[in-house]
């Protein structure tokens, strides 16, 4: 049995990550008069994943563990929704009206919202496990191929 690394750094990598891409994409949506969609948010995953994955290849010079990986989807998981609640806080001092908005949503489709989050929350997992697993993978395999061609240099 393998000890499992600190993580932490990884997470706070990942949340500033995920915190500072959220905010470029609310910055460029409202300039550019916008509208968001799940898609960006995707991407986002995606990239926070990715930094925080990066940072742990180049420290630890290998791939997180299978208990590694488990903890940070489900705590990246956790960091996003966060973030997320941040920002729906964010919209809700800008603009209280909003309040109103999501009032009546919640009592008119309870059961449809919470559905929708439920699905919204699996494929927000399934895209943070192929961050820390397949990209990671890759993101990996090119590590090594550049080292290797450097040491051939």
């Amino acid at each position: 049995m393998t000890r499992m690394t600190p993580l932490k750094k990884y997470l706070f990598i990942f949340g500033g990550a995920n915190l500072g891409l959220m905010v470029i994409a609310a910055v460029v949506f409202a300039l550019l008069d916008l509208e968001g969609n799940a898609g960006v948010n995707m991407g986002i995953l995606i990239g926070s994943a990715m930094a925080a994955g990066h940072y742990f290849l180049k420290d630890h010079q290998r791939l997180p563990t299978a208990a590694e990986k488990r903890w940070l989807v489900f705590m990246s998981f956790l960091a996003s929704v966060l973030v997320s609640l941040l920002f729906v806080l964010a919209v809700v001092a800008m603009q209280p009206e909003s309040v109103a908005v999501m009032r009546i949503m919640l009592q008119e489709n309870a059961v449809v919202f919470l559905v929708v989050m439920l699905v919204v929350s699996l494929v927000y997992l399934l895209v943070l496990w192929l961050g820390y697993g397949f990209m990671l993978d890759r993101q990996f395999r090119a590590m090594q191929k550049k080292a290797a061609s450097d040491r051939s240099s």
